[in-house]
């Protein structure tokens, strides 16, 4: 998912589109969990917390 990926701090993206998840690995001291989901929202997918 490019809208992560292009984040600072965001190593491998693994999105399931028939679960409608993403795991995500990431560096919490350069990303949070709130830059990413407002990347995601802004990307136009529906988040989850």
């Amino acid at each position: 998912m490019r809208a992560l990926t292009g984040l600072d701090g965001v190593g491998t993206v693994d999105v399931n589109l028939a679960t409608k998840q993403v795991k995500v690995e990431y560096d919490a001291s350069k990303v949070s969990v709130q830059t990413m989901q407002n990347a995601i929202m802004e990307a136009g997918f529906d988040v989850e917390a």
